[in-house]
C-alpha cells in the first residue's frame, strides 16, 4: 500500500489522539466519575497526559514520518476543507446535543434523584465532543486520500 507523508501524518495524528484520549478519559473516570477537576489525582493525570502525547508524538513521527512532505496543492487542500467542514458538522451537532441533554436533565428524575449535570461534566461533554471531532477530521481526511 503506498501511503504519502501527509497520509502518515494524519494517521500518526489519529492514533495519537485516539490513544491519549482514551488515557485520559478512562482514567479521570476512574478518578472522579467526571466530577472534580481540581484536585491533586487530576492535575497529575494531565502531567501524565501531556508527558504521553509528547512520547507518543516523538517516537511515532521519528519512526514513521521521516520524509518532508511535499507543497499543498489543490487536492490536498480540498481533502482538508472537506475534514474540517465534516469536523465542523459533528462539532455543532455535539455541541446541539449536549445543550439539549442539559436542558432535558433538569426536570428528569431517575431512581428518586434529580439528574442534573454540573459543570466538570459538562466541560468533560464538551471535551469529548471536541476529541471526537477532531478524530471525525482526520478519518475524513485518510477516507478521501484513500479514495482518490
Amino acid at each position: 500500500m503506498d501511503i504519502s507523508a501527509r497520509e502518515k501524518n494524519i494517521w500518526i495524528e489519529l492514533a495519537i489522539t485516539g490513544v491519549v484520549s482514551v488515557y485520559y478519559f478512562y482514567n479521570n473516570f476512574r478518578l472522579s466519575g467526571w466530577t472534580e477537576i481540581a484536585s491533586y489525582e487530576m492535575g497529575l493525570l494531565v502531567r501524565d497526559v501531556i508527558i504521553l502525547s509528547i512520547v507518543a508524538s516523538i517516537a511515532l513521527y521519528a519512526l514513521f514520518a521521516r520524509e518532508n512532505p511535499e507543497q499543498k496543492d489543490e487536492r490536498d487542500r480540498a481533502i482538508e476543507s472537506r475534514g474540517n467542514a465534516f469536523a465542523y458538522y459533528s462539532l455543532t451537532v455535539l455541541c446541539c446535543l449536549l445543550i439539549g441533554t442539559i436542558m432535558l436533565s433538569e426536570g428528569i428524575v431517575v431512581l428518586g434523584k434529580t439528574s442534573a449535570i454540573n459543570g466538570p461534566v459538562a466541560m468533560h461533554l464538551l471535551l469529548i465532543a471536541l476529541m471526537i471531532s477532531a478524530l471525525i477530521k482526520q478519518a475524513t481526511q485518510l477516507f478521501f486520500y484513500r479514495r482518490g
